[in-house]
């Protein structure tokens, strides 16, 4: 055995790695979960307009037997897939843009739940009425989907997973094999 090779079997050992496959598994499970929950709090910064970071905060990827459950407030799927709007514009007034259409959620009309309000608020710094204001604009134009899952989740971080987790069963493997023999 290369000296190299013993020098980094002896840090793994002292590392109680080696002596349980699993914790290998799991602590390297938690590394990729990790760096996966970043990558969805980076992408939902660039995305959205919001300052306090709610949602941003809310992002958790947790591993498990069948991978990863990513998880985060209850309207992250309407960010992410946006929202049709109603597009109810009363006399003269003309859209200034475009409202979403195509969203596979929709706006049934322009009442403005009080916890909508109390949540642009909080995040806008905003008046009660100038919350009010933005939430019928939304209501009206709807929300643009921003594609945050597609952005991270993607060919190039499942490529990333699939290399890191056949590194790491071969890793552990290699290195429970090892400690057998020389012991």
């Amino acid at each position: 055995m290369a000296i190299n090779e013993a020098e980094i079997l002896r840090q793994l050992e002292r590392q109680d790695i080696g002596k349980d496959a699993s914790k290998v598994y799991i602590n390297s499970l938690t590394v990729l979960a990790d760096q996966i929950t970043q990558d969805f709090k980076d992408v939902i910064q660039k995305e959205t307009k919001s300052d306090n970071g709610a949602l941003r905060q809310s992002v958790t990827t947790v591993p498990n037997s069948n991978g990863f459950e990513i998880d985060a407030d209850f309207y992250y799927k309407f960010i992410d897939d946006g929202v049709s709007g109603v597009g109810q514009f009363s006399g003269a007034v003309r859209p200034h843009r475009q409202v979403v259409s195509s969203a596979p959620y929709q706006f049934k009309d322009l009442f403005v739940p009080k916890k909508m309000m109390n949540s642009i608020r909080e995040w806008s710094g905003a008046s009660i009425e100038q919350s009010y204001a933005i939430a019928v604009n939304i209501k009206n134009y709807g929300i643009k989907p921003k594609n945050i899952t597609d952005q991270v989740w993607n060919d190039t971080t499942i490529q990333r997973v699939s290399d890191d987790l056949s590194e790491i069963t071969g890793l552990a493997v290699t290195v429970v094999f090892e400690k057998n023999i020389n012991d």
